[in-house]
């Protein structure tokens, strides 16, 4: 994490890199928030991490491990929530959206799920993941199609993924988020700003915009001298959005991330945000942008607060091992009195990675929301 006014470095001279430069430059502040900066760096439609993600491997051969690269029983798990949670809604017409889906493993495998599964949801669901970049859009459109299923769809914006009842999941979608980083100094918050001075990238220390000191508000003012934290500008709108899926539903964000209580603690003051290729981490985003995975803790106090204001219902905030317990439920009492073998076993080894408290059990939150009916008419 930066540390102030100091830390310049050349880098490597990415094509993102002179990207970032000009983008500096061309600023009236001689600066650019680090939001800025990780949404170049990830986004950018021709330089980003993310440019093609279909070309990202996930697993044992790329930068990081998902719950999906784990194996087929993520999804399973989530279908038998899935199916429980349409059930609950008396059945019916349903919709399943997901956004962040990467190359749609996720999707494939709900929807083989809920095949196994039976019980009419399989024949009524729609399943939509939403990609709003059209040259991605179109990739991952032509990638699904390569093994058909009429039941999934690519839609190009949440507006067009919209339906009166289904349910919304995302995972590890909002660590990938662009967050502003701020700092305690002084007695009060301070932005650190990506600069340049010659032709490197370094940190600045400026005051906070009107915007961010609402943001840092929710972290009071009695943290200690250096104490730095991440505040994600775009969360609130994109709450608003998603909010507005369903008249009536359910909403699944699964991530890696603390509560702002959890935070404050003197072993987390150097904040979260971290760098990832090859499964290793590092801590400096500014060397090799556009190269790196950048990702940032999510803050469950700020989503929960933000689905709050768009009308949603909270449950309690849980964990991944939690979680697919409860929804797993009826697939492990169908393994109970028969020794394991073939496709049971390999799933068991995968559910025990997925739940186990030392390796993803715990890693994981859960944060679920509900809206039972439609909102008032006007």
């Amino acid at each position: 994490m930066p540390t102030g006014d100091q830390n310049y470095s050349r880098g490597e001279d990415t094509s993102l890199f002179s990207l970032v430069f000009q983008e500096i430059l061309k600023s009236p502040a001689g600066s650019i928030s680090f939001a800025r900066f990780m949404e170049l760096a990830l986004y950018d439609p021709e330089a980003g991490y993310y440019a093609n993600p279909l070309e990202r491997k996930i697993g044992r051969k790329g930068d990081f491990f998902t719950s999906v690269s784990v194996g087929e029983t993520f999804g399973l798990l989530l279908a038998y929530g899935i199916n429980e949670a349409w059930r609950a809604a008396g059945g019916g017409a349903w919709v399943v959206v997901e956004q962040g889906a990467h190359d749609g493993q996720l999707a494939r495998d709900i929807l083989a799920g809920l095949d196994e599964i039976g019980g009419g949801l399989e024949r009524r669901v729609e399943y939509r993941i939403v990609e709003p970049r059209g040259s991605i859009r179109e990739s991952l459109s032509a990638h699904l199609a390569e093994r058909p299923d009429d039941r999934l769809k690519v839609v190009p914006s949440l507006v067009a993924a919209r339906a009166p009842a289904g349910i919304f999941l995302c995972n590890e979608l909002l660590d990938a988020f662009p967050v502003a980083l701020v700092v305690r100094r002084g007695g009060k918050w301070m932005e650190n700003r990506v600069a340049c001075r010659g032709d490197e990238l370094g940190w600045r220390e400026e005051e906070l915009t009107p915007d961010l000191e609402k943001l840092a508000a929710d972290w009071g003012n009695d943290l200690e001298e250096g104490f730095q934290a991440e505040l994600s500008p775009g969360l609130d709108s994109w709450v608003t959005d998603v909010s507005g899926l369903f008249e009536r539903g359910n909403w699944w964000v699964l991530d890696y991330g603390y509560e702002i209580a959890e935070r404050i603690v003197a072993a987390r003051r150097g904040g979260t945000l971290r760098c990832y290729e090859g499964h290793r981490a590092s801590e400096d985003p500014l060397v090799r942008p556009g190269e790196l995975d950048i990702t940032a803790h999510t803050n469950f106090t700020a989503l929960a607060a933000a689905a709050q204001r768009a009308g949603l219902e909270a449950r309690p905030l849980t964990d991944q091992h939690r979680f697919l317990i409860e929804v797993g439920r009826p697939w492990l009492l169908s393994l109970e009195g028969t020794p394991p073998s073939g496709s049971d076993a390999a799933r068991l080894r995968q559910w025990q990675t997925l739940t186990h408290p030392s390796l993803m059990g715990q890693q994981f939150r859960v944060a679920r929301f509900t809206k039972e009916q439609s909102p008032p008419s006007e």
